[in-house]
């Protein structure tokens, strides 16, 4: 996908799903397949490679949901925490594989997200900037993409302190990459999840 190195995908999949009764929302059908294994198909499908699913809530189970896909499993045992600790266990992978230049990071709840979008995110960063994100009509979100500069910024965060807390810290920002659509759906709640049902129709 890149002639300046691989640009790999970072799936973030460990959350446990609170305001979600009932199970884990990652395992929900979406699409014939599971929202995870959706988010995952998009990665792929924009060329992203390596992927790699930070897993932790039912990690056994998310892990089976995607075992078909070409993917590297890491599991992070702190997923109650917060997002941190997602974010450096993948980090913490990316980094040591010589050949990957940046990783684009995705949610593995928001099965909506277009590979097209991805790929433009992609392009930003291969125009020289380190951060680049998505910036829908609605609101900013993923992807994001994060030059290897930026990947030991990443390894050792703690808590519910997401990128945009790690960027803050060193008075990073990142390049907005305008999209003409509404952001996906971030399923949290039964509601986003029959959103995320209606929006997949209407696209078909």
């Amino acid at each position: 996908m890149s002639d300046r190195g691989l640009i790999a995908g970072l799936v973030l999949a460990a959350g446990a799903s609170v305001r979600h009764p009932g199970g884990s929302k990652l395992l929900l059908p979406f699409d014939g397949i599971t929202v995870v294994r959706a988010s995952v198909r998009a990665a792929l499908t924009a060329g992203l490679r390596p992927i790699v699913v930070v897993v932790g809530h039912r990690a056994e189970e998310v892990s089976a949901a995607v075992a078909e896909e070409r993917v590297e499993l890491v599991e992070n045992p702190h997923y109650q925490e917060g997002v941190a600790g997602s974010l450096s266990a993948g980090f913490r992978r990316l980094a040591a594989r010589s050949d990957v230049e940046a990783a684009v990071i995705l949610l593995g709840d928001e099965p909506g997200v277009s590979p097209a979008v991805i790929r433009r995110v992609a392009d930003a960063w291969r125009g020289g900037e380190p951060v680049a994100r998505a910036v829908y009509r609605d609101r900013p979100g993923h992807p994001v993409i994060v030059d290897r500069s930026l990947f030991p910024l990443l390894q050792d965060g703690e808590g519910d302190r997401g990128l945009s807390a790690v960027l803050d810290r060193r008075e990073l920002g990142f390049l907005p990459v305008h999209i003409d659509l509404e952001a996906p759906v971030d399923i949290d709640t039964p509601a986003d999840y029959r959103r995320a049902i209606r929006d997949r129709v209407e696209d078909e």
